[in-house]
């Protein structure tokens, strides 16, 4: 509980008594942060608060508690994520979402206010769950934590230096320029490139050798399918593949309803040997490629287990001959025993196996069976080779160092000298790729080493592009397009879009937003990039645009069992389209869908008192979405077109009108606004009748359905609407609007249109809202540039933290 010191600095920095919410309401973030500096290790245990409170308020208090509880944990588990300004702007939110308990607490009608604060947390919430919710916090979860790795960039002075292979050279350099044209020069993780050497007994060597995943094998990066499969049909025309590889990747594209694979190159310039390698992983199926049925088995596998990894391999220039191969890799950690009993067949002995084991340790073994030569035409079955042409031991990470090792590769090119002649020179330069050595194959006469990834998931804070293509893996936006989902309403599309250029930022050839409302100049303006953004999202959500609402609460697993994996989620944390179809709707977004990303997502010289983004017409005209609106402005949280005495860098309202501040306020500021004023003056009455539904979901829902989420309920097998416009909806205000409310005895009207009110600096243009409206194509995302790809890297959050929410 609060100390009793820390209780009376905090009465005394409210400034009122129980009962006077006005002086409280005027605090601001900065001033926030001190009161809570006061109350330091107090506020901090919201679950302490609850039994102090009265009754009929406890259960609120309780469940903010514990939504706030669960964003700090999902902040420090995610945290190192983010680039420190902004991992501190979500302990900020925290803070100030603290702060809102206590004055609602201490407000006049606290019932309301603690309704408007769950009107708060229900925006965070339909934010977490957009970008992924509860599936992408254990994805998240999973991803390392390495501060150090996360800087390893696989660049082309790496490639050179471990290769000897210029990117730029026409053939050998195409798959690393296809890992390029995905992340932009100088931003792929290392994870995405390996390398490897094969060394012969008569003392030649094969070094000129790399290996890149396009899209690797977890769920911590991916440009989407159609990216992909683009740069890899680059990379197949650049190494003359024959017809299979073509047909492989043909294969891949057309799955757009299965896991897409982990897809890789690798490329040997010296023998110009080239391969495409494709994995399946997690439990998916592999797509149904040409001829994988006709794969050779390998030793120790009757059939093929649920990772398969799979390759065609051509000689650069024949664009015909192919080879397929099937890689087993025994899942048993000791599987050393195996190994050895089939010596005999792979190579001579084992007296080198044995060596190696007790050096290193052998971590796994494998076989790889393999095609003999044929021709592909379509339906040509490969005539199968000796299953055990190759053998290989992968190497445990000593001392669980996944990072390359001097010393334990001088012990590895003492017990290879025989057999692998030149290995030490190998393992010395290829160091600079920072993998430990992962693997060893032997054949008839050779061995080849591999420094190939064996953990991904580093990301770099300071990348936008690693950002991006982690959002893209961790939410629901890795499906069938390069950067989201399809299927998306318009509306639901320009949403995202929106969020990418303000708060991700990665494509400044698309927006310059977030770039230019992060400089010091434009505090408290909006800069034209972000009204044309703002905008742009307006007038693709407007005339009753329909947006997809999902109902919010638990999965029920025995009505639904196929989703039986997704115990204790909710409908709202699966991908829409595994979301049954009476458990979600279309609804229009209006203008209560506008509040709620802007007072989330919008840059602070965007939002009023500054930026007017609130246009003259309703975004939708319909009763259900207009009562609506007027409701969560007038239970809004200091934030909307009725923020009237709360600018973010305001300390003192009692010195607001001597002393400077910056950025400036509006003349007339704080006080009424006049597109408050306009907004409240709406007559609803002509879209409305006594009989009006105004819960928009119950208007939308599918007929005989029902949902009981925490936020969305509806429930069409009972007759009618019970939530009715009746007389009409009242100014009752918790927290807004009472600047341009005039009260006389029980009567309450919006002021004079006569009177005096604050003019933003600066509104959403109706002309280019008229003009994008005509023209939705000046909105499109553009294609992001070779300059911007190799431009200064900007600043990017997490989706999951960035949305920094409030969980059930």
């Amino acid at each position: 509980s609060m100390p009793p010191s820390a209780a009376i600095r905090l009465q005394e920095a409210l400034g009122s008594s129980r009962g006077d919410r006005q002086p409280a309401a005027r605090q601001t973030m900065r001033f926030v942060l001190v009161v809570l500096a006061l109350a330091a290790g107090a506020a901090a245990d919201l679950a302490a608060l609850a039994p102090l409170v009265p009754e009929e308020h406890a259960p609120a208090v309780e469940r903010s508690a514990a939504r706030a509880a669960k964003a700090s944990r999902l902040l420090a588990d995610h945290g190192h994520l983010l680039p420190p300004v902004l991992r501190q702007k979500g302990q900020d939110l925290l803070n100030e979402h603290e702060f809102r308990l206590h004055v609602a607490l201490d407000s006049a009608n606290p019932g309301l206010a603690l309704a408007a604060i769950e009107k708060k947390e229900s925006g965070y919430l339909r934010a977490f769950q957009k970008l992924g919710g509860e599936r992408a916090a254990a994805k998240a979860k999973k991803l390392p934590k390495d501060d150090e790795r996360t800087k390893f960039r696989a660049t082309r002075d790496v490639l050179l230096e471990a290769t000897g292979i210029d990117a730029e050279e026409p053939v050998w350099g195409a798959p690393f320029r296809a890992l390029e044209a995905l992340f932009g020069e100088a931003h792929a993780p290392m994870e995405a490139l390996g390398v490897s050497a094969k060394f012969f007994e008569d003392g030649r060597s094969l070094t000129k050798r790399y290996h890149v995943a396009l899209q690797p094998p977890c769920d911590c990066w991916t440009f989407g399918r159609e990216a992909v499969v683009e740069q890899a049909k680059s990379v197949a025309e650049s190494l003359r593949a024959p017809p299979l590889v073509e047909a492989w990747l043909d294969s891949i594209a057309a799955d757009d309803t299965g896991k897409l694979p982990s897809v890789g190159f690798g490329v040997s310039a010296e023998d110009g040997a080239c391969k495409l390698y494709v994995l399946n992983y997690g439990g998916n199926e592999l797509p149904p490629l040409p001829l994988l049925d006709s794969l050779p088995q390998t030793a120790r596998k009757p059939d093929r287990a649920s990772s398969v990894l799979v390759s065609v391999e051509w000689k650069f220039g024949d664009m015909k001959t192919q080879q397929m191969r099937q890689y087993s890799v025994e899942a048993s950690a000791d599987d050393v025993s195996v190994a050895r009993q089939t010596q005999d067949e792979r190579f001579d002995g084992d007296g080198l196996v044995a060596a190696l084991d007790g050096a290193f340790e052998i971590k796994q073994s494998e076989d790889i069976a393999v095609t003999a030569p044929f021709q592909y035409d379509g339906d040509v079955a490969p005539v199968v080779a000796a299953p055990l042409s190759k053998s290989g031991l992968k190497l445990k990470p000593q001392d669980g160092n996944i990072d390359s090792n001097a010393e334990m590769d001088a012990k590895l090119a003492a017990l290879l000298k025989d057999a692998a002649p030149g290995a030490e020179a190998w393992l010395e330069r290829s160091r600079v790729v920072r993998h430990a050595l992962s693997n060893v194959q032997f054949g008839d006469g050779f061995v080849t080493l591999y420094r190939h990834p064996t953990v991904f998931g580093f990301v770099d804070p300071s990348s936008a592009p690693q950002h991006l293509a982690l959002r893209n893996a961790i939410t629901k936006r890795a499906g069938a397009s390069r950067r989201r989902l399809s299927g998306l309403t318009a509306c639901d599309q320009a949403e995202e879009d929106f969020v990418d250029r303000v708060v991700w930022g990665h494509n400044e050839d698309d927006s310059t937003c977030k770039k230019d409302a992060e400089k010091s100049k434009n505090a408290g303006i909006c800069p034209q990039s972000c009204q044309d953004d703002i905008t742009c999202m307006i007038a693709a959500c407007s005339d009753c645009a329909l947006v997809d609402i999902v109902c919010d609460e638990q999965i029920d697993t025995t009505a639904y069992p196929k989703l039986a994996t997704s115990q204790g989620l909710t409908y709202a944390d699966l991908d829409l389209a595994d979301v049954p179809a009476d458990k979600k709707a279309q609804s229009p977004y209006g203008d209560s869908g506008l509040f709620d990303i802007m007072n989330t997502w919008g840059p602070e010289g965007c939002r009023y008192p500054y930026y007017g983004y609130l246009p003259d017409a309703p975004l939708c005209n319909e009763c259900s979405s207009l009562a609506e609106a007027k409701e969560d402005v007038l239970n809004g949280l200091w934030d909307g077109p009725c923020n009237d005495d709360n600018p973010p860098t305001w300390d003192d309202d009692t010195n607001f009108a001597t002393t400077p501040h910056t950025p400036a306020t509006p003349a007339n500021y704080p006080g009424c606004g006049c597109d408050c004023a306009d907004f409240l003056r709406r007559d609803l009455s002509a879209a409305c009748t006594a009989t009006s539904c105004i819960n928009v979901a119950q208007q939308y829902a599918p007929p005989n359905t029902k949902c009981d989420g925490s936020d969305v309920k509806w429930d069409t097998t009972a007759a009618g609407c019970t939530d009715l416009y009746g007389a009409g909806t009242q100014f009752d205000s918790t927290w807004s609007g009472d600047a341009c409310l005039d009260s006389t005895g029980s009567t309450t009207v919006v002021q004079d249109a006569s009177a005096t009110c604050y003019q933003t600096q600066a509104s959403t243009s109706e002309t280019d809202l008229v003009d994008y409206k005509v023209n939705p194509k000046q909105c499109a995302i553009k294609p992001i540039s070779a300059a911007a790809a190799t431009g200064p890297a900007i600043s990017a959050v997490l989706a999951l933290v960035g949305a920094v929410a409030l969980g059930p």
